[in-house]
């Protein structure tokens, strides 16, 4: 999971996450940092998106869990507004056997940020385990599907 090196955003605004971020390590309910981290560097109103690939998998008769993820304004140690979204959600009905299961899937986060100065803003993700056991929970970007944070300065 990155933590102090994390990738900054290109001079143009966008970033690739080039490792997979385990959610699971982090009791539920917990964000994690990715490492994708926007400099934004001026005053200004902003297009902030980001593509958020996210991967649940449990083996279980009754599970229920999703993955949240946001934007985090470090410099103002608040999430930006209207950035949250449901990345991907497991709801398994209880049975007599185990079933083993694993979904992927894609959501994007597009937020307008108007800001009074430099920010510093980062990608989070949280897994929330609500029933069962959640075996393995991350944000992923590989050639199947890539996690993506970028920026636009508008005004």
């Amino acid at each position: 999971m990155p933590t102090s090196s994390s990738i900054r955003i290109d001079e143009d605004g966008f970033a690739v996450l080039p490792a997979n971020v385990n959610l699971n390590a982090a009791a539920s309910g917990t964000f994690v940092a990715t490492g994708l981290v926007l400099a934004l560097p001026s005053a200004g109103t902003y297009h902030l998106d980001a593509t958020v690939r996210a991967f649940l998998g449990t083996m279980t008769t009754g599970e229920g869990a999703f993955i949240v993820a946001r934007l985090y304004d470090v410099t103002a140690g608040a999430v930006v507004p209207n950035s949250e979204v449901l990345a991907l959600q497991i709801n398994v009905a209880a049975g007599t056997s185990a079933t083993l299961l694993s979904w992927n899937a894609t959501a994007a986060i597009q937020a307008r940020y108007t800001i009074p100065a430099a920010r510093t803003v980062r990608l989070e993700a949280a897994r929330i385990t609500q029933a069962g056991i959640t075996d393995s929970a991350s944000v992923v970007s590989d050639t199947n599907g890539r996690t993506t944070l970028r920026y636009e300065r508008v005004a």
